[in-house]
């Protein structure tokens, strides 16, 4: 595998290192840049300690972390008002499950919780030390593993590495006193104390690379595991949880108290002469600094990069291009590793205090940029929510809205869910949920889809496994070095491994294919001519198809009530199956099912990153005849996947097999 490395394609490199609906391309329009707001559904007062990091969305669960409230500090905890979870139906607001975690001693808890797709699981770390894992559609509390509690307990995000085919599945978990690794049923792999009695304060778990010989062929030689404590202290660990090893910035970076309160990260090479390095943000008694290191043979680092930034740094929020964007308490910056052309070394995104958590939200907004929505920690808290792109004078940003809490209060979490589905809450322990749609289901509506978490939420944007995605971005980079050399061999190493990351990305690529296979017939006239009187003001959903697949009479027309089953089967010009009388569905896929089911209808779906892929319906299989589903809705053809395209309470929404 070559060693020089140059940049990549915006285009190919955007796919891989952000959510897949964004771009930091040069083709967009600053004048069609628009992300709009979407309007507030609903409220809750949880009466409760701060909510100090992002709630958790996933489909039509959400999740709250709070801390405890109490009119003597420390506890006892207010009746019904210690730190825990809330689990909440995102559209309708119904509370689904409350979980209290006691043992705590305090009123903000800010270690984010994280869902293991895989095992249905929910996983918390706590200040009172320990570890909880819940089955996220119940609450039920699985196990509780305990940690060594000095101050703080766990206030840091951990990685979860579950499913990849490349290493064990493990937690990995920046303690208050070290680090530890988990199997998804709790069980201790591995342990490592920090050095010199440190201790660790929001100090999360991420990943560098500490070698220039990390290859595809073998991804783990240089991958490392890391993360950071109070007193500047460096820490880097195997994939296997062995070969832990610390370094000490103050060694590195001048005389200072530095702390390490955010998770490290990878520095990948975009240039020709750039190498791999280790992300860090630093906290210092004068400010903070982000720096970029690179290991070298000695085991000692060189600092390829660094900018300053001020007290109190945000989370970092990694970008395409080498930028990563930090805020402090007075500006919000883009920062860029490497001199990319029209790109500044520091970009000022906004202006005011950010101290916490800055989120990069996916979703389908209007047009062009990356979504970030900022938190503004001051004494009447709000959102901002800014687009970035690059254009004709570089890096570039716009502010599309500010969002204001109906209860103020000071700040620090983030904006949870997509640019369309919102929940966020602050420190008054005040929690709002914006969406688009008018149609909120309730209680007395509920159907067995209704309050169940999202399992084919991907952690990752291609949705290939942590690790294995890393490995498509790096392969991508060396590859296309090996590309632009002189030596055939490179060339052939090269071709190599681009055929390797097409292999990997092939499931997004099909999706990406089969949605741009849209306009057969463009949009429809849809009428309600024919339905039954009580399907008026329903949802139906009809399912048409191509006559060598039909297995009854040509021309048959079946309509199923969702209550009556059967109700009408007549001679007509088309061959499908309609059913009416549906009523709660906030998204196509949901009523698709529900209406399959009702029909007798076999209805399967493929999970992509972008959305899910609708297979088969029925006898039609997808693919056969190099014919598709496709769908419509009110008449106009779907321009999203079925999971993502809302409907409204009188939606008609018509599946052709194309």
């Amino acid at each position: 595998m070559p060693s020089t490395k140059f940049v990549i394609s915006i285009l190919l490199f955007s796919l891989l290192a952000v959510p897949a609906t964004t771009s930091l391309g040069h083709t967009v329009d600053p004048e069609n840049v628009m992300w709009e707001l979407p309007p507030l559904q609903w409220t809750k007062d949880l009466e409760s300690g701060y909510i100090s990091t992002s709630p958790l969305v996933l489909g039509s669960v959400l999740f709250v972390k709070v801390g405890g409230k109490s009119d003597i500090p420390g506890g006892p905890w207010d009746n019904g008002k210690g730190p825990g979870i809330y689990a909440f139906n995102t559209y309708s607001g119904e509370q689904i499950w409350r979980y209290e975690h006691n043992q705590s001693h305090s009123g903000f808890e800010i270690s984010p919780p994280i869902y293991i797709s895989q095992d249905n699981m929910l996983l918390n770390g706590w200040t009172s030390g320990n570890i909880t894992a819940h089955n996220a559609s119940t609450g039920e509390l699985l196990w509780m593993y305990e940690t060594t509690r000095v101050s703080w307990g766990v206030t840091g995000k951990p990685l979860a590495v579950i499913g990849d085919p490349l290493i064990p599945d493990i937690i990995h978990f920046a303690t208050e006193t070290g680090v530890l690794g988990l199997t998804p049923n709790g069980t201790k792999l591995y342990e490592h104390s920090f050095p010199n009695n440190a201790t660790g304060y929001r100090n999360g778990v991420g990943l560098v690379i500490l070698s220039d010989n990390f290859t595809f062929t073998d991804p783990t030689n240089g991958l490392f595991f890391a993360a950071g404590d109070e007193k500047g202290g460096f820490h880097v660990w195997d994939y296997l949880g062995e070969n832990f090893t610390s370094w000490n910035l103050s060694n590195i970076l001048g005389e200072d108290e530095w702390k390490v309160r955010t998770p490290p990260f990878v520095v990948v090479p975009f240039h020709e002469n750039d190498t791999f390095g280790a992300g860090i943000l630093v906290q210092g008694s004068e400010g903070g600094m982000l720096v970029n290191l690179h290991l070298e043979n000695d085991s000692t680092f060189t600092i390829k990069h660094q900018n300053e930034v001020g007290i109190a740094p945000a989370m970092p929020v990694l970008l395409p291009d080498g930028v990563v964007v930090t805020g402090d308490l007075e500006s919000v910056m883009a920062h860029c590793y490497y001199n990319v052309t029209e790109c500044d070394t520091a970009y000022v995104v906004d202006s005011g205090p950010v101290s916490g958590e800055p989120v990069l939200l996916s979703g389908n907004y209007n047009s062009g940029g990356i979504p970030l929505a900022i938190p503004h920690n001051t004494a009447d808290g709000y959102w901002a929510g800014h687009l970035l792109w690059w254009g004709e004078q570089g890096l570039q940003s716009s502010l599309q809205w500010d969002w204001h809490p109906q209860k103020g209060g000071w700040l620090t979490a983030g904006v949870g869910g997509t640019s369309e589905v919102m929940a966020a809450g602050n420190d008054a322990s005040w929690l709002e949920v914006r969406y688009f749609g008018i149609n909120t289901p309730t209680s007395g509506d509920s159907d067995d889809n209704e309050n169940q978490v999202d399992e084919t939420t991907h952690p990752t944007v291609t949705g290939l496994p942590i690790l294995a995605e890393l490995l498509v971005v790096v392969t991508l980079a060396l590859s296309t070095a090996g590309l632009a050399a002189g030596n055939m061999n490179a060339k052939r190493v090269g071709s190599l491994g681009i055929l390797l990351v097409l292999l990997l990305l092939l499931p997004t690529l099909n999706l990406a294919w089969v949605t741009t296979v849209s306009d057969e017939g463009g949009d429809l006239e849809t009428s309600r001519v024919g339905f039954p009187e009580e399907w008026e003001a329903t949802q139906v959903v009809c399912f048409e198809y191509p006559d060598d697949l039909w297995w009854d009479e040509l021309g048959t027309t079946i309509f199923v009530d969702a209550d009556d089953g059967e109700i009408v089967r007549s001679q007509g010009n088309n061959s499908r199956t309609c059913v009416g009388g549906l009523d709660g569905h906030q998204t196509i896929q949901t009523a698709s099912i529900e209406a399959a089911q009702l029909a007798g209808l076999e209805y399967t779906w493929d999970s992509q990153p972008l959305g899910i892929f609708v297979e088969d319906i029925g006898p039609a299989e997808g693919g056969d005849g190099d014919r598709w589903w496709l769908y419509w809705v009110d008449g106009k053809h779907g321009n999203l996947a079925a999971n993502l395209q809302p409907m409204t309470n009188a939606s008609v929404v018509e599946w052709r097999f194309l």
